[in-house]
C-alpha cells in the first residue's frame, strides 16, 4: 500500500513540476519580449541621438574648418575688392550674369 501511496506523491509532484515548468517558461517569454520591445525603442531613440550628434560633429568641423582658413578667406576677399577697384578706376564694369559688380 505505501508504494501505490509513494507513485501518487510521485505523480502529483510530476504534475505540480510540469505545471511550475509551463508558468516559468511563460514568464521568461514574457520578460524576453518585454527585453526585446525595450531594447528596441532604446535602440530607436539612440538612432536619433547619435543622428543629431553628427549633426552637430559636423557643423562644428564645418565651423572649425571655416575658422582655421578665415586668413585665406580674408585674403581672398581683400583680392576681389582690390580687382573690383582696379576695374573701376580702369572704367571698366565687371558683370556677372546681368549684374554689375561695379
Amino acid at each position: 500500500m505505501s508504494s501505490i501511496v509513494s507513485a501518487l506523491s510521485d505523480l502529483v509532484k510530476s504534475l505540480i513540476e510540469v505545471v511550475y515548468s509551463f508558468i516559468e517558461t511563460a514568464a521568461h517569454l514574457v520578460q524576453h519580449t518585454l527585453n526585446f520591445a525595450l531594447n528596441f525603442f532604446s535602440s530607436v531613440i539612440n538612432v536619433f541621438v547619435e543622428f543629431f550628434k553628427g549633426l552637430i560633429d559636423l557643423a562644428g568641423g564645418i565651423a572649425s574648418f571655416v575658422l582655421g582658413n578665415v586668413v585665406i578667406l580674408l585674403v581672398l576677399g581683400a583680392a576681389f575688392f582690390g580687382f573690383l577697384q582696379y576695374q573701376r578706376n580702369q572704367g571698366n564694369t565687371v558683370k556677372v550674369g546681368n549684374k554689375k559688380l561695379n
